[in-house]
């Protein structure tokens, strides 16, 4: 069916490698809950449970509970270091969710620009029907950009003081 996509670019003012290592295998892995948040009448990550494996490899899942107590699976597509993460989203415990959208992912670009890195954030929904893209085409292009805002916010914020403070850039 059809897909809605958005996206959102940041500049982090921390070298590529090291952005990566912090967030892929580190925040990623077992501190969602701490960049992804409640925004835009939208639930934020509350838990992770169940993860098969590290984050920065491909098939690894696990569920991703939310503060609204819906729940949604996690599986690490792609993983190549320090270049590009990809994730999908299935099982949607979300009665509403599952009649609007078939599967859902996102997709990060790491570049090198200047000192720091370039990220990109695509997320993109397929929806179940063309009705259902009607109504996911709001939600996601106004307020799921919201949220992907805040969440790179959050991310920016943290990345350029505790990767400044713990040395990772130097690795």
């Amino acid at each position: 069916m059809a897909k809605v996509a958005t996206t959102v670019i940041a500049t982090i003012a921390v070298p590529r490698k090291a952005l990566w290592t912090w967030l892929v295998p580190g925040v990623f892995y077992d501190q969602l809950d701490s960049v992804v948040r409640d925004e835009a009448g939208l639930p934020g990550c509350t838990k992770t449970t169940g993860t098969t494996g590290p984050w920065d490899v491909a098939g690894s899942t696990r569920i991703v509970h939310l503060s609204d107590e819906t729940y949604v699976r996690e599986t690490v597509k792609v993983a190549t270091a320090p270049d590009y993460f990809a994730y999908r989203l299935t099982d949607f415990s979300s009665g509403m969710i599952r009649l609007l959208v078939r599967e859902a992912g996102g997709q990060w670009w790491f570049t090198d620009e200047g000192a720091g890195t370039h990220v990109k954030w695509t997320y993109t929904a397929e929806s179940r029907t063309m009705l259902a893209m009607v109504m996911l085409f709001p939600v996601i292009r106004i307020l799921w950009n919201r949220y992907m805002q805040s969440s790179m916010r959050v991310i920016k914020a943290r990345a350029e003081k505790e990767i400044t403070e713990i040395g990772v850039a130097a690795r």
